[in-house]
């Protein structure tokens, strides 16, 4: 079946599954119907009874396992990743219904930033590794021109603010970091300003993106040509000792979030060029919802290297190989991070929808999800042909 048929026959079930969902929502704050829920939902779950005699919960629970069936069939005829996501996300928003109804909001909190957020951007990494691009190279290559011509750096920026960043990088300033108008400023008051000055960044890199996506790519290509000519610019008049001890701890979650944001702002240009089967307006929204669970976990990264910046970065006291040391730890963190959170889960949740299958019904204690996958879909080809074609994207 291609995909656009597997959308037209299904698109109505998945609404009314999602209309559910959205009900079930508003009702989470009266915990007594959430446990009422609760007990129906595991009582149709575990004993299958009729459907004439199941309490109001089985509407919920029938459809979830239908849900759970096409994601593993959008899976298997490998369907476009949009639809895929999109599928994944209502059997992750069941299996939360079904399982965590009273949650706190620690506990979504804690859910967001150790699987929605690193998954998000998983699921959009080419728009990640675009961002990167329009970021890194217009850096590299204005670094290593003002590195080898000082004066390449006045192209980009003003005089007094060349002036300005050799004045805080200057080895003779005892407080590195910070220029003459801020010296008396405390800690605490720079890491307010760090926060005002780079979020800000970030959320101007994401709302450009509103412009057809091209204020977000010239954002990005504009903040890659100053990091870099800064850097190389400060390098090249001897200026490195004090330079790179400085940015060297930060900059891991700092210029990770303006890359991430610039990700965020594409997303939702992306919407308007490719909506899919989805009117333009309905495109939007759903991209605005995906690019705000980026933009959030952007700024909570600045508002860590912000911290990072104000008490560890600025410090004399301690010595520039252990700055190094941990510059490389937390590297290597947001790193792994961004590339294994939520990865475990997102297996389980998948075994999960192919137990919940009924194409896989009896082979319920299968070892791996691979071998449940492709039973579900030799049953399914019995009864209709699987077409591995790509299809419209969602």
């Amino acid at each position: 079946m291609k995909q656009q048929q597997f959308e037209a026959q299904y698109r109505a079930l998945w609404a009314r599954f999602a209309d559910l969902l959205a009900e079930s929502s508003k009702k989470k704050s009266k915990k007594n119907a959430a446990a009422r829920a609760d007990l129906a939902s595991e009582q149709a779950l575990n004993t299958g009874a009729d459907k004439s005699t199941e309490p109001a919960g089985y509407e919920f629970v029938q459809l979830y396992r239908l849900i759970c069936q096409h994601y593993a069939l959008a899976q298997q005829r490998h369907y476009s990743p949009q639809l895929v996501t999109y599928l994944h996300e209502l059997v992750v928003t069941g299996h939360q219904q079904l399982y965590q109804r009273d949650s706190h909001l620690w506990t979504r909190i804690y859910r967001f930033f150790t699987y929605t957020f690193p998954v998000r951007l998983r699921t959009h990494a080419g728009l990640f590794w675009l961002s990167l691009a329009c970021f890194l190279v217009p850096a590299i290559l204005m670094g290593w021109a003002s590195y080898e011509h000082s004066d390449m750096l006045f192209s980009v920026m003003p005089a007094d603010q060349v002036a300005q960043m050799e004045e805080m990088y200057n080895p003779a300033n005892d407080m590195v970091g910070r220029d003459s108008t801020r010296r008396s400023d405390t800690d605490i008051a720079m890491f307010g300003f760090y926060i005002y000055n780079n979020v800000g960044i970030d959320f101007r890199i994401y709302g450009m993106g509103i412009f057809a996506g091209i204020g977000t790519l010239l954002s990005l290509l504009y903040n890659g040509l100053v990091i870099g000519g800064v850097a190389g610019h400060l390098s090249g008049i001897g200026f490195s000792e004090t330079f790179w001890p400085f940015v060297a701890g930060h900059g891991s979650f700092e210029l990770t979030a303006a890359v991430i944001s610039g990700a965020a702002g594409l997303r939702l240009a992306q919407s308007l060029f490719m909506p899919g089967n989805y009117r333009r307006i309905e495109a939007f929204k759903i991209a605005g919802k995906q690019s705000i669970e980026l933009l959030v976990g952007a700024a909570t990264m600045t508002f860590i290297a912000a911290f990072i910046e104000a008490f560890w970065s600025s410090s004399n006291i301690i010595p520039d190989a252990v700055k190094y040391i941990v510059a490389a730890i937390l590297w290597a963190f947001v790193i792994g991070y961004l590339c294994l959170a939520g990865r475990r889960e997102n297996a389980t949740l998948g075994y999960v929808a192919i137990q919940n299958s009924p194409l896989d019904s009896s082979r319920q204690h299968a070892q791996t999800i691979a071998t449940d996958a492709n039973q579900a879909s030799s049953v399914n080809a019995a009864s209709q042909p699987a077409a591995h074609i790509s299809g419209n994207r969602l």
